[in-house]
């Protein structure tokens, strides 16, 4: 949708990521992703209740699958969003974010930042 830039492929082929590639559960989850996605979001929380406590599968779909996965997803986008509205600083790209216990629980412990990913890729940079 987006092409990335020419630094960013630049910079990108510098990242030593022999460790990552070495490492078995890794590769495991890159080979089999958009499978095990599929399959732990969608196909399991609509076979148990279906299966297990005889739920119509029109509603097992439904409820386990695309509500929770439409609540996760606004959790996770209001991460951004509640920093800024009950946070106790305003938005300055100098100073480190504060995590907030709540917004983070109902991301599913989504607390990244691209200040903290570009600092964590940094290290890794030859």
């Amino acid at each position: 949708m987006v092409r990335k830039h020419p630094d960013v492929i630049e910079k990108g082929r510098k990242l030593e990521l022999d460790d990552l590639k070495a490492d078995k559960v890794v590769m495991f989850q890159r080979r089999y992703y958009k499978p095990s996605v599929l399959l732990m979001c969608f196909f399991v929380p609509t076979f148990v209740p279906w299966y297990v406590w005889g739920e119509s599968l029109w509603v097992a779909y439904f409820v386990p699958c695309l509500l929770r996965y439409a609540l996760v997803l606004n959790a996770t986008w209001l991460v951004n969003s509640a920093a800024h509205m009950w946070g106790n600083r305003p938005y300055d790209s100098s100073i480190n974010p504060r995590e907030n216990r709540f917004v983070a629980f109902s991301a599913i412990g989504t607390s990244d930042t691209p200040r903290e990913t570009r600092e964590l890729l940094s290290v890794r940079v030859k």
